[in-house]
């Protein structure tokens, strides 16, 4: 148990403020700050500085071309600028090996990719030799566990013993609970029409779905879609998402933002969140989503979708994914009228945040 300041690095591969691993990483950083030292190393950042004192940012930078060589560079960098230092606590929020905690905020490399031909590709030996050396049992990094369902799959791969693996729950900000009555523009000042509105938050678009969110709100009945527009949070490679809504002349009802400043408030302007995920370790946006009482799309390849099968208003689509469920279910709920502005007290549970405590009782 940790009982004087120490000095905190923390390491990710590119910082942008609406991600989900960049959130809990800079959430955490604010955390420690308060009676400890703390570090940011990564290769890029996009975004505000932190304004607090005794959060500090180092940027390692690589010239290689292809993204596997560009980690491994930087891994190296970090690991000598941190054995140059002491009295030091690292924690890695990119699957990179050698760290004293790994946060797991990645599903299991190994178990998504079982194609032959990709596995003999350098990008897959490097992924899965950095996953090996983080969760093998020899290894001395311990695991801040994000998704029990997840921690089986590495069990079963990498044979990690149980005593690795340290559990934290789901965390959501305080203000999800605060109705606030200050006076907040509308996302619809964007689109031509003042409409209902759908929205999609999340960067990682192809993992997350977007192109079946996309073609999902296209085929929805001309009378519906007429009512809605759609608007996509989250930062991607935009070109074949925006190439597919020009597809569907859909430019006026659907556009793509950077991200929203916001979440709370703007769920409770939409009437729902689709989010029909191909993989998602967690998915805190969905248990953001039931905190406000908003009808969710999703698909039960998200570990937080369990949670959403409670939920009377939402639907969880089912393995193997079927884009016309999809369609008929986004039909479904935007025909009914039946979202709730009140907000889901149930969720605030959630609101401990134990991340920096559980780390602090594991040094």
């Amino acid at each position: 148990m940790i009982k004087e300041s120490k000095t905190f690095v923390l390491v990710i591969f590119k910082y942008f403020p609406y991600g989900g691993a960049q959130r809990d990483l800079f959430q955490l950083a604010k955390k420690l700050c308060k009676k400890n030292l703390v570090e940011i190393v990564c290769m890029d950042w996009d975004g505000n500085y932190p304004k607090e004192k005794n959060i500090s940012v180092k940027i390692i930078q690589s010239n290689f071309f292809f993204n596997y060589r560009r980690y491994l560079e930087f891994k190296n960098k970090v690991s000598k600028y941190i054995e140059n230092k002491t009295d030091v606590i690292s924690i890695s929020f990119s699957k990179i090996s050698g760290f004293d905690f790994y946060y797991a905020a990645d599903s299991c490399f190994a178990n998504k990719n079982k194609n032959f031909l990709k596995n003999l590709s350098p990008r897959y030996q490097f992924f899965h030799k950095e996953e090996f050396q983080i969760f093998n049992p020899t290894s001395k990094t311990k695991i801040l566990s994000i998704s029990k369902k997840e921690d089986v799959i590495y069990k079963s791969i990498y044979k990690t013993p149980s005593s690795k693996f340290i559990f934290i729950p789901p965390y959501i900000d305080k203000n999800f609970f605060i109705d606030s009555s200050k006076s907040i523009s509308s996302i619809n000042r964007y689109f031509k029409k003042n409409n209902k509105l759908l929205i999609f938050i999340g960067s990682g678009f192809k993992t997350k779905g977007l192109d079946r969110a996309i073609i999902a709100f296209s085929s929805l009945p001309e009378k519906i879609r007429n009512n809605f527009n759609f608007a996509i949070f989250g930062k991607d490679k935009e070109k074949k998402y925006k190439k597919l809504i020009a597809r569907h002349d859909l430019e006026n009802s659907i556009k793509i933002f950077h991200g929203h400043d916001n979440v709370p408030q703007l769920m409770r302007e939409a009437s729902a969140l689709i989010h029909p995920a191909r993989y998602e370790n967690t998915g805190l946006i969905l248990i953001e989503a039931l905190s406000q009482n908003l009808p969710i799309i999703t698909t039960n390849n998200c570990g937080y979708s369990s949670y959403v099968h409670d939920d009377k208003k939402s639907i969880v689509l089912n393995t193997p994914f079927s884009q016309q469920e999809l369609n008929l279910s986004l039909e479904k709920i935007l025909s009914k009228n039946n979202r709730s502005n009140k907000i889901n007290l149930h969720y605030k549970q959630y609101t401990s945040y134990q991340l920096d405590e559980k780390i602090l009782a594991n040094i």
